[in-house]
């Protein structure tokens, strides 16, 4: 998928709190369950992957500050 496709990190949060809400509901298919909890799993490292690039980002840009 190109970046220009992609979710953005906005979306991909909402999009795992939709799931969430899901699970949070009185009655739920259990195959249905599998397949939400493996696309909540996989939002979840998108977006751990995304936030750690970020942090790394800001990390960068704060000792280029500094150094300047």
């Amino acid at each position: 998928m190109s970046k220009a496709h992609e979710p953005t990190l906005s979306q991909q949060l909402a999009k795992l709190d939709e799931i969430v809400v899901w699970f949070e509901q009185d009655d739920f298919d259990m195959e249905a369950a599998i397949a939400k909890f493996e696309e909540g799993s996989a939002l979840a490292e998108s977006i751990r992957a995304k936030l750690a690039t970020l942090e790394n980002n800001i990390t960068v840009l704060k000792q280029k500050f500094e150094s300047e």
